[in-house]
């Protein structure tokens, strides 16, 4: 008696729909009517969020990449005729309707005798020059040797800036109003070896115990973290560093066609050589006719060739100039041959890795890692097992548990140890990829989840957030088939509305990926017609 009319039509609808009474059942029915009855008001009042079940959200989202591609070709366009107008802005003329605002310039660049310095030129000649020169590329070095002291730039740009010292640095940054400043601290660090340098003995100041640019501005600047990896197709060719390095921030999307590929991204060839004269003759014999191989196979493929020292690095060079000679062919223009200390900023379809440590001819194994074993030599092991877009060949004359670097005092030959053990494992299929745990809710709360375990979906399996823009990917016999996107967390962490509805699915086509997109609304409405949906999607 003291409930009103509509509370006592609720309670006559739930026994109607719950013929034995239950409270459980009573309560989780009502609470879910609760739950449709909210979502119909809000969607009542605000009728743009029924959209996401309509193909109007499809076309919507076909409009903006057509938007997109338009806006960027249309912004070249504009860049590059705004640079030229520049060029002829405000020009001066003579009473004879000569133009003399480049005259001058003319003359003193193109004249064979009493040749002005550069840094001349520049200073008595700066506004002429910047409008036809607007963007200089050059070293810290060469800014001092040429601008005058003084703000030319409207911004200032380092790149690699971890191997640049501070103090060459700085008077880069005077010239500028604005500066950016671009490294890695996990990537080489700037070395004096041959070179001079003044050095304070008794100081307390932290900026003078400071060697490289970036750690100097990493002090005094807003830091931004750059998760973005694009030069790897497979994901296995970044996942040791991902690991180890850079603490699972990495997101790289693989390509799928790469992907599915049944050759694995990293092979381990043992080779039997022996360590004489800081040199692997039989690691370089090998190498030499593994490019042989790579290039009649595929000639357009860029290779590079990594070794861990210079008297190695002269060795292959030696023995692939022979054997390319042998076979009456020339060595590939794009083509490299370094060592581990100068190959930052490099990168090719395929690099090789010549490891060289192996015993000696009395069979004993002398454990002199060279710069690997300096303080920061692990940085140069990331760097040079990040190199490769689509391939790594570790040719080697040792197994990786013959390494024994549980003494040595730095980090990068234990490092060294642990990836030759994982490329061993990619080349023999073994490995399993580095996953992100991301989950930051009760797993019912997710989509993804529910899809996983709720639907029926014969000979496909469902993997979750193993990749990144995607929150299940689908495999079939043991090849990945496509990737389903929803309005999970990975919808919400994007930054605008671009990112998920128009950018992440042209990174998919781009990468060969098929895929599609489902809401949290369709599974509220009909769940049977959702998996359907998936469903379909996987045939």
């Amino acid at each position: 008696t003291s409930l009103n009319t509509d509370e006592q039509s609720i309670l006559n609808k739930l026994e109607e729909k719950i013929v034995d009474w239950d409270y459980e059942s009573a309560k989780s029915l009502f609470t879910n009517s609760l739950f449709l009855a909210w979502i119909n008001h809000i969607e009542t009042k605000h009728p743009v969020l029924r959209i996401v079940s309509s193909g109007k959200l499809g076309l919507l989202e076909s409009e903006l990449r057509e938007s997109i591609i338009e806006k960027q070709k249309i912004s070249s366009e504009i860049i590059l005729l705004r640079a030229r107008e520049r060029v002829v802005e405000d020009l001066e003329f003579n009473r004879l309707n000569n133009p003399v605002t480049y005259r001058d310039l003319h003359h003193q660049v193109t004249k064979k005798k009493k040749i002005w310095p550069i840094r001349k030129v520049v200073s008595e000649f700066e506004d002429e020059l910047f409008r036809i020169l607007p963007c200089w590329l050059a070293s810290p070095e060469s800014v001092s040797a040429i601008f005058p002291m003084k703000e030319m730039f409207d911004l200032v740009i380092f790149d690699e800036a971890s191997q640049c010292f501070a103090e060459r640095g700085i008077p880069a940054m005077y010239r500028g109003k604005q500066l950016l400043v671009a490294g890695d601290n996990k990537q080489l660090r700037p070395s004096d070896l041959y070179q001079v340098r003044w050095q304070e003995e008794d100081t307390d100041d932290a900026d003078l115990e400071i060697d490289s640019l970036l750690e100097l501005t990493e002090r005094y600047l807003q830091q931004v973290q750059l998760n973005g990896h694009y030069r790897s197709k497979s994901p296995t060719l970044i996942d040791f560093s991902n690991h180890h390095f850079y603490g699972g921030h990495l997101n790289l999307l693989p390509d799928a066609k790469v992907l599915n590929q049944p050759e694995p991204a990293i092979s381990y060839i043992k080779v039997n050589g022996s360590w004489e004269n800081n040199t692997n003759a039989v690691e370089a014999e090998r190498i030499a006719e593994l490019v042989l191989e790579i290039n009649q196979r595929s000639p357009e493929k860029e290779i590079g060739i990594i070794t861990f020292n210079a008297p190695q690095q002269s060795l292959v060079l030696d023995k692939l100039e022979e054997k390319f000679a042998l076979h009456s062919q020339l060595v590939p223009d794009q083509f490299f041959v370094k060592n581990i200390e100068n190959v930052q900023g490099d990168e090719k379809d395929i690099i090789i890795f010549s490891i060289g440590y192996a015993p000696d001819a009395k069979g004993k194994m002398n454990m002199q890692f060279g710069s690997l074993n300096m303080a920061g030599g692990e940085n140069r092991l990331n760097v040079a097992i990040t190199r490769a877009r689509e391939k790594i060949y570790i040719v080697t004359s040792i197994r990786p548990d013959e390494l024994s670097v549980e003494e040595t005092k730095n980090q990068g030959p234990k490092l060294l140890k642990q990836y030759l053990q994982y490329a061993s494992e990619v080349s023999e299929q073994k490995a399993k990829p580095f996953i992100s745990k991301n989950i930051k809710h009760n797993a019912a709360w997710y989509l993804k989840i529910k899809i996983k375990e709720q639907g029926n979906f014969k000979k496909t399996e469902l993997q979750i957030n193993i990749f990144p823009f995607a929150d299940l990917v689908a495999k079939k016999e043991n090849q990945f088939y496509g990737l389903i996107l929803t309005d999970d967390d990975l919808y919400y962490q994007s930054i605008s509305v671009k990112d998920p509805h128009a950018l992440i699915p042209m990174l998919l086509e781009q990468k060969n990926w098929k895929h599609t997109m489902l809401y949290s609304r369709s599974y509220w409405q009909d769940p049977d017609k959702l998996f359907n949906e998936v469903s379909k999607f996987l045939l």
